[in-house]
């Protein structure tokens, strides 16, 4: 039986470590250190790693059962 997405270990970290950096990003932009050009393509390649990580996590030869 194939566990769900939530009791993935590497999921949880793939998405905690992606939040951190999401946040860094909006705490950055709020606070004027950021402009809004920067800081949307830094969310757009900080959300494309997080589900990069997400999908190839899932890649039939990495998680083969021999």
């Amino acid at each position: 039986m194939e566990k769900k997405w939530y009791q993935s270990k590497t999921k949880w970290g793939a998405l905690l470590v992606g939040l951190s950096a999401v946040l860094a990003t909006i705490g950055g932009y709020l606070s004027g250190n950021v402009d809004l050009t920067s800081a949307f393509y830094q969310l757009m390649t900080e959300v494309g790693v997080v589900c990069g990580i997400l999908g190839i996590r899932d890649l039939p030869f990495i998680n083969s059962k021999r």
